[in-house]
């Protein structure tokens, strides 16, 4: 939504500039015999115009791109049930829905490899993915840190299942905090800012719905890293729909 409002604004902006630049030019009239200072004003007008029409063209482009991202990552066009999921694209998509608050406090590095579709409810994972980034990027952030962070994704392809997980360089969590990250409602964040059901929600998909594993490995001071496991021929179940 942050990236629509941006560009929307964008695009009022050149509509303005455009139609001060065209009030000018509607303001000479040909048969006025323009001076050459009319004229320079007339070409000046017209190249402001012919640019800001291709900027405005780049900002519609850029909202077809995100609205393109924002269905494919909900999977809206799709149906309900289990189908063939590329992960790697799933991941792209959520960095893309994610990216206006990811990018001003993390850069992002990607080791995604050759993988093969899953057997997926892709909206779901979509969420999952798109939940331990932003969990990343906001324990980035709580740092106040001089320097942007850093978050890693990693997928592969391991026997019958496929593994991605998603690190970063934050404060990391105590191992008191680490047993109750999948617990309904626990939040460490301030009043406001968590439910506390981000990671239960994520858990039951991944476990309960897609016969996965969710688990995180952390350490104070360093990091924490969260890995998923998924089958690649899906839940046993999920072979009926």
């Amino acid at each position: 939504l942050g990236f629509l409002i941006s560009n929307f604004t964008t695009l009022e902006k050149y509509i303005r500039r455009f139609d001060a630049a065209w009030q000018g030019i509607a303001g000479i009239s040909p048969e006025s015999n323009p001076s050459i200072e009319d004229k320079r004003k007339i070409s000046s007008e017209l190249l402001d115009a012919r640019a800001i029409i291709e900027e405005s063209r780049d900002g519609f482009e850029r909202i077809r791109s995100i609205v393109a991202n924002l269905k494919n990552f909900s999977r809206i066009d799709k149906g309900a049930g289990f189908e063939a999921f590329d992960v790697n694209m799933g991941i792209e998509n959520s960095l893309v829905v994610g990216w206006n608050e990811i990018k001003y406090v993390a850069e992002v590095e990607k080791n995604l490899g050759l993988i093969p579709p899953i057997r997926a409810h892709g909206g779901e994972l979509n969420q999952v993915f798109l939940n331990i980034l932003m969990n990343a990027a906001q324990a980035i952030e709580g740092q106040k840190r001089s320097e942007k962070g850093k978050i890693f994704i990693e997928t592969r392809k391991e026997t019958d299942s496929v593994i991605i997980s998603i690190r970063d360089d934050g404060p990391g969590i105590s191992k008191e905090v680490q047993s109750k990250v999948f617990d309904p409602f626990f939040t460490t964040k301030e009043p406001g800012k968590g439910t506390g059901l981000g990671m239960s929600i994520s858990y039951d998909i991944i476990v309960n719905k897609h016969a996965g594993s969710l688990w995180l490995e952390s350490q104070k001071d360093t990091g924490t890293v969260f890995y998923i496991s998924l089958p690649i021929a899906g839940p046993l179940e999920s072979a009926a729909e």
